[in-house]
């Protein structure tokens, strides 16, 4: 069993900016962050308005940080990873 200061359950924007509060907050804590989409949290409003513009959609084009700021800070992130179950009385969450 892995333990953590901080879990995050949910990689969107609010996920992402929830990763960055901590981190000033938080230097050292351990956060992972648990999204089932396989990108990083992205800004979908913009995603959406490029739909009628762009032949490809690429999420990552609009990440709000990429794969690589999590790694800079610390962040365990866990794309494409469901939260099964989770015992808040024990804190226990299985991925």
């Amino acid at each position: 069993m892995i333990q953590r200061d901080y879990l995050i359950i949910g990689a969107g924007i609010a996920g992402a900016c929830a990763c960055e509060a901590i981190r000033k907050h938080d230097k050292r804590g351990s956060v992972t962050l648990v999204g089932s989409e396989a990108y990083a949290p992205y800004k979908r409003w913009l995603l959406s308005k490029s739909f009628l513009r762009e032949k490809t959609l690429v999420p990552r084009k609009y990440a709000e940080v990429d794969e690589r700021w999590y790694a800079a800070h610390k962040i365990d992130a866990r794309f494409n990873t469901l939260v099964t179950q989770l015992n808040i009385d024990r804190r226990v969450a299985v991925l």
